[in-house]
């Protein structure tokens, strides 16, 4: 399972229980979780998809003699002059 899938599994579940709370209690503390649950669907659902499979894409550019680093994670440059 992916990490995208159990966000929208909990964010299912937690509107489910928000939903539950404005029936039983209605005010106005269920109805700002509830919006804001379903916002937050709305949003994993349709915003958080990825157009290049997930893979990082990284471009550089670098002017004449200049030296460029590229690095995904951490990186370490060491002086070598």
């Amino acid at each position: 399972m992916t990490t995208r899938l159990a966000l929208i599994i909990l964010n299912i579940a937690g509107l489910l229980g928000s939903l539950i709370w404005l029936l039983t209690n209605p005010g106005w503390e269920p109805l700002v979780v509830s919006i804001g649950l379903i916002i937050s669907l709305i949003t994993q659902l349709y915003i958080g998809r990825s157009t290049n499979g997930g893979k990082t894409i990284m471009k550089q550019k670098g002017g004449k003699e200049s030296t460029n680093y590229q690095s995904k994670g951490d990186i370490n440059i060491k002086n070598m002059k």
